[in-house]
């Protein structure tokens, strides 16, 4: 027997089936990304707690731009100068990279194809993990007013970024995504399900369901579809194995609990 949670649980699995979901705080930073790239800076930082939904709303400038603008995106770090090179090269010119002999032959190579043509603005992920040494290449590339940079990097607890003396004496634009308020939890789940047709499920969410969802993932998306994921997971269990215990017209808060418990998100 399969339950009609199997697909409810799915949506929530982060990665290609993550849907891009427009909320109050997106909305506000895209405009101001957008603002900030169309301006004649170098460097610009674009940060927030892991699980804000950056990287999501940098796939969304790309996409929307890229047609548009000379713009490159690279969503996962690199370790290794000459690969970074390399990548860099054929993603902007769309041709086969010759091998250089090191950093200064490949920015004159470039800045002369890049002549005649509009500065390259490279969206760039994860920044926190990059070499100091080739962050440091990068804002020299940056210099010669071809290539503008937007870093993404990720603010810790235990660790403020932007105390990095090479992202912090050398930014001229930063720009924060704070985690989601209630209102745009509720709008995030809501959005979610109704991109997959999935519309007699809504009802099953209150304002005390919301809170709590709120209480115990603190609005981080990428929280809150771990613990939805596991709700449903929890309730296909149950639609399959014991289905009196589980109603199609109400949730009980205490599936959403045992899934907090579950993740580790609150003690017994």
């Amino acid at each position: 027997m399969t339950s009609n949670y199997i697909q409810i649980k799915n949506i929530f699995v982060d990665g290609e089936v993550f849907d891009y979901v427009n909320l109050d705080k997106s909305v506000y930073a895209y405009e101001r990304l957008v603002q900030a790239l169309n301006k004649p800076l170098k460097l610009i930082l674009f940060f927030g707690k892991p699980g804000t939904g950056k990287t999501f709303l940098l796939q969304k400038i790309y996409n929307d731009y890229k047609d548009k603008k000379n713009v490159v995106f690279f969503p996962r770090p690199f370790f290794d100068e000459k690969e970074f090179l390399k990548a860099l090269y054929e993603n902007v010119f769309k041709e086969d990279s010759p091998k250089f002999s090191g950093y200064n032959e490949f920015l004159s190579t470039a800045t002369k194809k890049l002549e005649e043509k509009s500065s390259v603005t490279v969206l760039i992920d994860e920044a926190q993990l990059y070499p100091q040494e080739l962050i440091e290449k990068i804002r020299l590339m940056s210099d010669s007013r071809k290539f503008k940079f937007l870093f993404t990097v990720h603010k810790t607890e235990k660790e403020d970024v932007l105390a990095k003396d090479y992202f912090q004496t050398r930014i001229w634009e930063t720009i924060e995504l704070h985690n989601s308020s209630i209102n745009e939890v509720k709008t995030y789940i809501e959005k979610k399900m109704l991109f997959h047709n999935k519309f007699e499920h809504l009802s099953l969410f209150k304002d005390s369901h919301y809170k709590f969802l709120m209480k115990v993932t603190k609005g981080n998306l990428r929280t809150i579809n771990k613990l939805m994921y596991k709700l449903f997971e929890i309730l296909e269990y149950y639609d399959v194995n014991k289905p009196s215990i589980v109603s199609r017209k109400t949730l009980k808060l205490k599936f959403i609990e045992m899934a907090a418990i579950n993740l580790g998100m609150i003690n017994v």
